[in-house]
């Protein structure tokens, strides 16, 4: 699917679905999202650039995800989708600019990319920043009226980018924030377990190490996801003083490298507090197992006297004095019920039980 936005005569942004094979000039932010070949070839004639395949979006060396050709500068960021969904996940996304066009490209379909496209669209009429670079004899600056007085500047590609950046760090700091409310309620059914007087069950255990399992896995993919984006803001600062950006642009880059800074910082206090969490079941495990290895210790040791008892009167001697006494029997099972509650006892007094 290829989607664009360009401005309309009123200086509003808007999205619209290309279905044949011709890109408005004016477009300046254009989508790639799970796009066919054809798609791809359309935006490389149009654009003059090379979009990199699916495979190379995966690569994980940085030459591999920051690198220009020619007047393209392409750089490539894991970004998280499905928040809403319950199920987060993280896919690379594409971010390419080329004179004064934005191209995203992205096998997935991020929230942010909603989010943001519904701010610009309706928040284009407002003046956002100084345009960058121009292409085709165009002015640099798209300046129309508004009715109001005021001289709204046309959002540039630069723009977009930045503002892009900012939502995919946004939506990483929600799902963090997710997983931080999931883990306070992982501790809270872990330590309401451990006040039971009846032993938790294997499958409440489990229960709990699958989504500990699966926090820890999303907090990994989430270091490895701020990794990638920590390393694009240099590139980016660097791209941007190059195009001559906005003037604000150097301040914001500052600003979202101090944000990833933060929950850089914020994913390690995450990922202690899974490895505690997890080595608490481990141990509440440990001790419920301990629990029921005691009880077997203690009932073997409780019946042990009582059958010394029995295997003695059950010996085939022939001369036993109390086999010819008619009170042999009820002594024999007062015996073994004493032999059996004095150790029962005694391990109570010593608080072993």
């Amino acid at each position: 699917m290829l989607e664009i936005y360009r401005p309309d005569p009123s200086g509003q942004m808007h999205a619209e679905r290309i279905d044949d094979d011709v890109i408005p000039a004016d477009a300046i932010w254009i989508d790639l999202i799970n796009p066919s070949k054809a798609e791809e070839r359309l935006v490389e004639r149009f654009a003059s650039i090379e979009v990199p395949t699916r495979e190379e979006m995966r690569e994980i060396e940085v030459s591999s995800r920051l690198y220009s050709e020619g007047d393209a500068d392409f750089m490539t960021a894991s970004v998280v989708f499905g928040l809403d969904t319950g199920s987060p996940a993280f896919a690379p996304v594409t971010f390419i600019l080329t004179g004064k066009r934005l191209v995203t490209l992205r096998y997935t379909e991020p929230k942010s990319f909603v989010i943001y496209s519904a701010k610009l669209c309706r928040d284009a009429g407002e003046a956002m920043f100084q345009p960058g670079p121009s292409v085709e004899g165009e002015t640099s600056a798209q300046v129309l009226g508004n009715g109001n007085g005021k001289a709204p500047k046309i959002p540039t590609a630069d723009a977009i980018l930045i503002g892009l950046v900012e939502t995919v760090i946004d939506r990483v700091a929600d799902m963090m924030e997710a997983i931080a409310a999931d883990l306070d309620r992982i501790a809270a059914d872990i330590f309401s377990a451990s006040g039971n007087k009846r032993p938790t069950a294997n499958a409440d255990f489990k229960s709990l190490l699958r989504r500990i399992g699966a926090a820890g896995d999303l907090i990994s993919r989430t270091r490895e996801s701020l990794a990638t984006l920590d390393r694009m803001m240099p590139y980016l600062q660097f791209v941007l003083d190059r195009r001559k950006g906005p003037k604000d642009a150097k301040a914001r880059v500052k600003a979202m490298s101090r944000d990833i800074t933060s929950l850089n910082d914020f994913v390690s206090f995450l990922s202690n507090k899974t490895t505690f969490l997890l080595d608490t079941t481990v141990g509440m495990i440990s001790i419920e197992q301990n629990a029921i290895i005691k009880i077997f210790s203690v009932a073997a040791v409780g019946f042990m006297p009582p059958t010394l008892v029995a295997s003695i009167y059950g010996m085939n001697f022939k001369f036993m004095p109390e086999l010819d006494w008619h009170l042999g029997y009820p002594m024999a099972i007062g015996l073994m019920a004493i032999s059996a509650v004095l150790p029962l006892i005694f391990f109570r007094y010593k608080r072993w039980l």
